[in-house]
C-alpha cells in the first residue's frame, strides 16, 4: 500500500466573565425609591466555545464563536473572533486558548465579554518554533505544550498568567522528533515521539514532572509512527488510570496499533498490543475514549489521500473499538458521510451526560455531530455554515 509524502505531514502538523457589579443608589442622591434607572443591555452567557476554520490550501483562518447553549442547528462566522491561521482551542475552564500552526509559535488566551464575543486577553510566543503541536491543560495555574520546527521543546505555563513557568529539555531522546500527543499522570508527563517512521517503532519520553527532565524513553516495535496534528488526540486516560496510546504506522511496515501503559507503572505493557492493522488492513488515526473500554477512532479507506491533497475525496470513517477485548466494533453509522481527518480536524468531547461530540469535514457538510454510547445513537447537532469545525470547548463548570 502506497503510504502519504512525509513532507506534505509536517506541513500540515504542522470564562472569565466580566459582569457589572450594580450598586443600588441611596434614597438621598434623587432617584426615586423603585427606580433603578434605564434598562441595562443582557450579558450574553457563554457555556460553550467554538472554532471554525474557513479558506483553502495555504490560505486559512479561524474563527472564534461562544455559545450559550447547544440548541441552535446553524452557525457561521460572521461575528466570530479571526485568528488570522489554523487553530485549534483549549480551555481551562472559564477561558478559551488558542494553538496556531504557523511561524512563530503562538498560543492566545480569549475571554468573553458581554456581548459573547471572543476577545485577546493575553499570548504566549516561542522564538524559533514555527508551531504548538499539542497543548494539555491541567488546571488554571498549570500546563504544558509542545512546539515544533525549528526549535522543539516542552514549555510549562500559567494558563492564568499566560506566563512560561518552565522547559523540558528532551533532546537526550533524539534528533529529528516531533513532539507529538501528550498526557500527564501522577507525577510523570508521557510525549509521544514522532519520528515519521524512520526508528520502525513508537517512542515515548518519560518526564518527571517533580523536576521537569527527561526520567527516559520507553519504545515498542510492534508499531510505529504516534501521529497526530493539532486537533486529534492519540492518547488517552480511561477511569483505571490506565495509558492507552494510538500509533498509525504511517512510513513504515508496521500496522497501525494501541499500547497501554498501566496505572502507576511508566513503560509499556509488554502484555498488551491491540493490532488494528489485522481489523481491516488499513490505517487507524486517534482515539477518543466512550466508556467501559471502547473508543472512537477514524479508520483510513484511501491512505493515498490520508493528508486529503486530493480534496474530493474524503478518506476517514469513524469506527467504535473495545480496547479490553482487543476488537474492531465496525463503522460508527453508516449514513455518516466521510471526512477529511489529519488535513483539517477530528476531535471528540465528552460531555457531562456521557454524550461525544465530534466533527465532520467533508466535501458537502461542515457539521459537529453527537454520539450516545448508552444508545449507540449517533444524530447531527450543529452544521456550520462558515468553515469546518476545528476545535470545541466547555466553560463555566458545563
Amino acid at each position: 500500500m502506497k503510504k502519504p509524502n512525509t513532507d506534505k505531514a509536517i506541513f500540515l502538523l504542522g470564562k472569565i466573565f466580566l459582569t457589572l457589579l450594580l450598586m443600588g443608589c441611596n434614597n438621598d442622591d434623587g432617584s426615586v425609591p423603585g427606580d433603578d434607572g434605564p434598562p441595562v443591555d443582557d450579558v450574553v452567557e457563554v457555556n460553550y466555545g467554538v472554532s471554525l476554520v474557513s479558506g483553502a490550501g495555504e490560505t486559512v483562518t479561524s474563527f472564534l464563536l461562544g455559545l450559550t447553549d447547544l440548541d441552535v442547528s446553524t452557525i457561521d462566522n460572521s461575528d466570530g473572533t479571526e485568528v488570522g491561521q489554523y487553530t485549534s482551542i483549549y480551555s481551562d475552564g472559564e477561558s478559551m486558548f488558542t494553538a496556531g500552526f504557523g511561524a512563530p509559535a503562538t498560543m492566545k488566551k480569549y475571554i468573553f465579554d458581554d456581548g459573547g464575543k471572543a476577545v485577546l486577553d493575553q499570548e504566549i510566543i516561542v522564538p524559533g518554533s514555527n508551531s504548538f503541536s499539542t497543548v494539555e491543560i491541567l488546571d488554571q495555574n498549570k500546563g504544558y505544550a509542545t512546539v515544533g520546527g525549528g526549535i522543539s521543546k516542552v514549555v510549562e505555563f500559567n494558563p492564568t498568567t499566560m506566563r512560561i513557568t518552565g522547559e523540558i529539555d528532551l533532546s537526550e531522546a533524539g534528533e529529528g522528533l516531533f513532539y507529538s500527543d501528550m498526557i500527564a499522570r501522577d507525577d510523570h508527563l508521557f510525549v509521544a515521539l514522532n519520528d515519521f517512521g524512520g526508528s520502525g517503532e513508537v517512542m515515548v519520553a518519560v518526564v518527571n514532572t517533580d523536576n521537569n527532565t527527561l526520567e527516559k524513553v520507553i519504545s515498542d516495535g510492534r508499531s510505529a509512527t504516534p501521529f497526530n496534528t493539532l486537533a486529534s488526540e492519540i492518547m488517552a486516560l480511561d477511569s483505571n488510570g490506565d495509558i492507552y496510546l494510538q500509533a498509525s504506522g504511517l512510513f513504515s511496515d508496521k500496522p497501525s496499533g494501541v499500547f497501554r501503559i498501566k496505572a502507576g507503572e511508566t513503560d509499556f505493557d509488554a502484555s498488551y498490543f491491540f493490532d488494528l492493522g489485522a481489523m481491516e488492513g488499513k490505517t487507524y488515526f486517534g482515539l477518543y475514549l466512550t466508556g467501559n473500554g471502547e473508543a472512537l477512532t477514524l479508520i483510513s479507506e484511501n491512505d493515498d489521500n490520508f493528508f486529503g491533497t486530493d480534496g474530493a475525496d474524503p478518506a476517514f470513517r469513524y469506527h467504535k473499538i473495545d480496547l479490553y477485548a482487543a476488537q474492531d466494533l465496525g463503522d460508527l453509522d453508516e449514513s455518516l458521510p466521510n471526512t477529511f481527518a489529519a488535513s483539517r480536524t477530528s476531535f471528540a468531547r465528552k460531555m457531562e451526560s456521557g454524550e461525544l461530540l465530534f466533527p465532520i469535514a467533508g466535501v458537502n457538510e461542515d457539521a459537529l455531530y453527537g454520539y450516545d454510547p448508552e444508545t449507540q445513537g449517533v444524530e447531527k447537532r450543529i452544521t456550520s455554515n462558515g468553515g469546518y469545525i476545528s476545535g470545541f470547548i466547555t466553560l463555566n463548570g458545563e
